[in-house]
């Protein structure tokens, strides 16, 4: 059964764990929150000290800041894991690049700035709210867009978030398992495979695998 979640509720499902757990690392100076489905990075940038005035060399430093922290989410999204071997190719990094969020702003007394930005999995995906599927999988890699097979058809998940454990009781979640080649097998006439292909897994999984 597909169900139609709020794409905040797959994000916020659940906190997100300590820097030293399974659900959450960092690359290139940028955070990856497995479980969020999200990654965050922060630009710095000094003031431009041929400005007349702080306030007025505050909106360059904020840009070069923003700019900067983009520079980190466009090489981790390079280089993220979707599973199979796969990586984001660059019209989808421009599409979720195009969708950053700024979460926080912070201005130094002498106009410098740093800036924070968030990017979410689902944001290379072309909706905005995509459809929301429910799996419970013994154990499996971590993969942003994990490969899959349903109904005969091989394709790749839109995206993938993760919580350690078994799903909430009345979730009604799918029964997958992952096969020798790392494909998820998910049942016949499960879900359509082109909603699948287009919408955001919360796959609960016992053990995460290395």
């Amino acid at each position: 059964m597909l169900l139609l979640l709020s794409l905040a509720v797959g994000a916020r499902a659940a906190p997100s764990r300590g820097d030293d757990g399974p659900l959450q690392e960092t690359r290139g100076g940028v955070t990856i929150d497995w479980q969020a489905g999200t990654l965050a990075a922060t630009g710095g940038a000094a003031a431009d000290l041929r400005m007349p005035s702080v306030d007025l060399a505050r909106p360059g430093a904020e840009r070069r800041a923003h700019d900067a922290a983009l520079g980190k989410l466009r090489t981790a999204l390079a280089t993220l894991p979707l599973g199979g071997g796969r990586n984001l190719g660059a019209a989808v990094i421009d599409r979720a690049l195009g969708r950053a969020r700024v979460v926080d702003t912070q201005y130094q007394s002498n106009g410098g700035a740093v800036v924070r930005l968030e990017i979410r999995f689902v944001d290379w995906l072309e909706e905005k709210e995509p459809p929301t599927l429910i799996l419970s999988v013994p154990a499996m890699r971590l993969g942003a867009a994990p490969p899959a097979t349903i109904d005969g058809r091989e394709i790749a998940i839109g995206a993938a978030i993760f919580h350690l454990g078994a799903p909430p009781p009345g979730s009604n979640p799918l029964a997958a398992h992952v096969d020798r080649a790392g494909r998820l097998i998910i049942e016949r006439g499960a879900v359509p495979a082109a909603k699948l292909a287009a919408g955001l897994a919360v796959i609960y999984v016992q053990k995460v695998q290395k």
